[in-house]
């Protein structure tokens, strides 16, 4: 028997494939999911704080912060996320950056974040725009550091110390004997080198021409050449941070 209404017949067959086709065209993928080369570094709202980037071949989940959060715009997705965390994707390879809890610093490889260095010390994590720095803590002169902490600073346990990041190793940068020892001041770790002792270690990049009272307090000390040498003798009196000789 045929129909006797062909047309709308044709019209309805043709909605409900163009509504399949429709329903395929925006269903959203999921994690774990395969992607395409063309959509590497793309990324797909799940929701306004989750969405999906294309790294390394599959869609990987993000959580997106803050009131814009995850924002779809003709079709491209856009994802607000700067809590970093050890794991996540990321897409600007061989990035450093801080973790999101300012705990620990972190590099962008193989489109992952993945762990560098913890920053225990109080300054924890700080970055900018060229990138992050980390207080490293307490440390012992010889431990290892990483090639992004390079110059970077830790007092050593007993607070007599102040070590620099220097080719990959912990090395004496200062001693530390004056009152203050070493010690956090505003963003800085600072040594407090007024009191010293003959052929101590003194980093004349920071303390060149600096003086010190030798401990008895009968000479005055001077940073050269990276050493605490006889300046003269004297009866050396420290104010504060201003070492005299009189």
């Amino acid at each position: 028997m045929q129909s006797r209404h062909p047309r709308l017949s044709t019209v309805i067959a043709v909605a409900a494939a163009l509504s399949f086709v429709g329903v395929v065209a925006c269903s959203k993928p999921k994690a774990g999911a395969a992607c395409s080369a063309a959509q590497a570094g793309k990324f797909k709202c799940v929701d306004k704080q989750n969405g999906l980037v294309c790294v390394g071949g599959k869609w990987e989940a993000l959580s997106c912060e803050g009131p814009i959060g995850c924002m779809t715009v003709v079709g491209e997705g856009s994802c607000t996320h700067l809590k970093y965390e050890v794991g996540e994707p990321c897409l600007e390879e061989g990035k450093p950056e801080c973790s999101g809890d300012r705990k620990a610093m972190i590099k962008c490889e193989n489109n992952h974040w993945k762990l560098l260095d913890k920053c225990t010390g109080a300054l924890g994590c700080v970055a900018n725009a060229k990138g992050a720095k980390c207080d490293l803590g307490a440390a012992e002169a010889g431990s290892t550091c990483t090639p992004q902490n390079e110059g970077n600073a830790a007092c050593t346990p007993d607070k007599k110390a102040l070590l620099l990041c220097k080719s990959g190793k912990m090395v004496l940068g200062a001693t530390c004997k004056g009152m203050h020892g070493c010690r956090q001041k505003g963003t800085t770790l600072e040594c407090d080198e007024t009191i010293s002792e003959l052929g101590d270690t003194c980093d004349s990049s920071e303390y060149e021409g600096k003086f010190a009272c030798n401990p008895d307090k009968t000479m005055r000390l001077v940073c050269k050449s990276n050493k605490m040498v006889k300046d003269r003798a004297c009866k050396c009196s420290v104010m504060i941070d201003k070492v005299n000789c009189n």
